[in-house]
């Protein structure tokens, strides 16, 4: 059921990913409260954001399979809110692995899908929570409300989450 849970989940990503890539973002956002997506990690190269993802386990993380193009020394920081924050006890862990999708091509975005295998076990605690997957296939209702959260640019420094 697990591994439905995640194949569902991933199918949404060529969708939400393909919009990122054409440089269209959050607009009108807000500042998200302080720790308020704990599954969700920024992917780094060199200590700079790349790209965002989310906690599926504590080894694996799910990312958009564009960013293993910038694969070199990956890590991933997680339990954090404000990325110039170097003081709210975020952790990084480096990359042991990456998984795209077998179907994954960067000439179409289709299956822009990445699985990120962790060097170590990510330790859970209120600030680090693995995202919660459905249990049950099924379509989202029409006028449902839902949201969307990731690291904004104010100014030229990325910050802090930002919602819709």
């Amino acid at each position: 059921m697990t591994i439905i849970s995640l194949l569902l989940l991933a199918s949404l990503l060529p969708h939400l990913t393909f919009t990122a890539s054409a440089n269209v973002g959050i607009v009108n956002g807000k500042e998200a409260k302080p720790h308020s997506r704990p599954y969700m990690v920024s992917v780094q190269v060199k200590e700079q954001h790349i790209c965002g993802g989310f906690l599926i386990s504590d080894r694996f993380i799910m990312t958009a399979a564009h960013c293993r193009k910038k694969a070199q020394g990956l890590t991933v920081v997680l339990g954090a809110h404000n990325l110039q924050n170097k003081n709210e006890n975020s952790v990084r862990i480096k990359v042991e692995s990456s998984h795209p999708h077998p179907q994954y091509t960067i000439e179409s975005y289709y299956y822009d899908i990445l699985l990120l295998k962790l060097e170590k076990n990510a330790q859970l605690n209120n600030n680090i929570k693995l995202i919660s997957i459905p249990v049950e296939e099924g379509d989202i209702e029409a006028d449902s409300v839902c949201s969307i959260a990731g690291w904004g640019l104010l100014g030229k420094a990325i910050t802090s989450w930002r919602q819709m």
